[in-house]
């Protein structure tokens, strides 16, 4: 028997990705072409780490990277897409990063992610929205100069297949994969990743 005292915390997350062909069409979000939009998995036992942390204000309490990588997905022979399972417990982290980003703009992340709360006054669900925009040329792998003043005429598509968040002493609080996304160095890419938080 429940004491009146006790409450269920759930966390659910859901992803969605835009992709956009020019900085005019991202600014006004118009023509953008929706490549994601999927629940993700959550690690319950780093996620209660996270809640404790934040509670008593400790260090790393918070969301601070998305990052992404490109193990999330094979291809077999016939040319399937098998979805590797989210990694959600145990000593759990992407398959292979490949790329991450600060996301607290509380903490200087860069122009354009952020993190916002929505609540509505009277119901037990808040959501948390956590936005990263991967812009033009970006991965560095993706600028059309090196780094020693060469101009780079291999640029290859980055390609990702899995979104972690992670705090900031790399706990993967969050996991999804997905069919690979691809994308090409003139392209603006904006992840929406919002975790909904209830309580029962």
């Amino acid at each position: 028997m429940r004491n009146n005292d006790d409450f269920n915390v759930s966390i659910e997350g859901h992803v969605k990705i835009f992709e956009y062909a020019s900085a005019d069409d991202f600014k006004y979000r118009v023509s953008g072409n929706t490549l994601l939009d999927g629940k993700n998995a959550v690690d319950k036992e780093n996620a209660s780490i996270l809640v404790a942390r934040g509670i008593t204000h400790r260090p790393n309490g918070s969301i601070f990277y998305m990052c992404f990588g490109n193990g999330g997905a094979t291809i077999d022979p016939l040319g399937n897409v098998i979805l590797n399972p989210p990694n959600v417990t145990g000593s759990a982290d992407l398959y292979n990063e490949t790329y991450f980003e600060a996301v607290d703009d509380s903490q200087g992340s860069p122009q354009g992610n952020y993190m916002d709360v929505r609540h509505i006054n009277g119901s037990l669900v808040s959501y948390a929205d956590i936005v990263c925009v991967i812009g033009k040329n970006e991965p560095f792998s993706q600028l059309p100069i090196d780094t020693v003043g060469v101009v780079n005429l291999n640029v290859e598509p980055f390609s990702f297949n899995e979104i972690g968040l992670k705090t900031a002493d790399n706990l993967l609080i969050t996991h999804i994969t997905f069919t690979p996304v691809l994308k090409d160095a003139q392209r603006i890419i904006e992840i929406v990743y919002t975790l909904q938080i209830s309580i029962d």
